[in-house]
């Protein structure tokens, strides 16, 4: 079975095992104030040549949403963020639940812009409307489009003009920033607040949370704990980012899942598929009718989601353990596909 359904379906890399396997040998300090917690803080403040910045460790990606964008808004105030947005429709209203309404932009390739934010803030000019106060988008997003750093810089320039903050969904940001013309030591200077995933890139589970702006980090901790995200055990995630930044792995698998999509992209065109979106990153998504989609799944593992009556839209991620026989496997399946 080919296996292209998402990219965390691994336990972890062979190097963060061994670190895990380090940290088992001895007893630890709980919460985050342990010795592999603080190193792996100093390698990630290191790459982005910011020490500055507050770094906190989580288990996932929801939870590390919830913790970013409503830490410290106010009740009044509320998220804009693209219709396809992970948090709009992947995370059960979990922002909606902490009493933040998230306001919707439609986006063709699942990209917000200056444009578009600008032309959306006309409509909330009552006191009977929200407050517009973060902006979330994702890199990469949800359609598998990439940010360009000018993309990035014109976004975060408009937050400011309206006094917003930005956040970064960072969820698949080693992939982002192999498929884009941003260096991971921009970050900071783009938005406020952004995750660097792991558990979708070679960790065990965990996502760094890193914060730019100083009225973000206020009493952050305190607002992790209530909501149950300070984990007894944080010496894990400690252990594992340590193995992910100490030696650059944290990129070079990026940097893999992202020229397996390169390439998986280039054999889908030889096979003259229908994209449904431009292949820029490690979400590759085609066309296929119900029939043939029921004969594919035979040997390949994918997503689906909705198109027509007759058509879906097939999504396929490659990661780091993706390998080149995989993808010629996936493409002769595809390529014996009834026209």
């Amino acid at each position: 079975m080919n296996i292209f359904l998402n990219d965390y379906n691994d336990l972890c890399h062979e190097k963060v095992f061994a670190k895990l396997q380090e940290v088992n040998a001895k007893g630890n300090i709980g919460y985050g104030n342990d010795e592999y917690t603080q190193k792996a803080k100093e390698l990630i403040k290191s790459d982005f040549e910011n020490d500055d910045l507050q770094i906190e460790f989580l288990a996932g990606g929801t939870i590390a949403n919830i913790i970013a964008i409503s830490a410290n808004l106010l009740p009044y105030e509320g998220i804009i963020a693209a219709s396809s947005g992970h948090i709009v429709g992947h995370e059960t209203g979990s922002i909606e639940a902490t009493g933040h309404r998230v306001e919707l932009i439609e986006t063709k390739d699942g990209k917000l812009s200056k444009e578009l934010l600008v032309n959306r803030l006309k409509d909330f000019t009552d006191e009977y409307h929200i407050v517009p106060k973060l902006v979330y988008i994702s890199q990469t997003t949800e359609l598998g489009t990439v940010y360009s750093y000018e993309e990035l810089k014109d976004i975060y320039e408009t937050c400011l003009e309206y006094g917003m903050y930005l956040y970064i969904d960072g969820a698949r940001m080693a992939v982002g920033l192999a498929a884009s013309d941003l260096e991971v030591y921009d970050l900071p200077d783009l938005c406020d607040i952004f995750t660097m995933g792991a558990t979708k890139n070679g960790a065990l589970y965990g996502e760094a949370l890193v914060v730019v702006e100083d009225e973000l980090k206020q009493n952050l901790r305190n607002f992790m704990r209530q909501r149950g995200s300070v984990m007894a055990k944080g010496f894990v995630t400690g252990a594992e980012f340590i193995a992910l930044f100490e030696d650059g792995l944290y990129y070079e698998l990026g940097k893999i899942a992202y020229d397996m999509s390169v390439y998986l992209a280039e054999e889908l065109k030889k096979a003259n598929v229908v994209f449904n979106q431009v292949p820029v990153s490690n979400q590759i998504f085609i066309e296929l009718s119900d029939k043939n989609i029921e004969k594919l799944k035979e040997n390949n593992a994918f997503e689906i989601q909705p198109l027509d009556d007759e058509n879906k839209v097939v999504r396929f991620v490659t990661s780091y353990r993706t390998t080149k026989e995989e993808i010629d496997s996936l493409v002769e399946d595809i390529r014996s596909l009834e026209a």
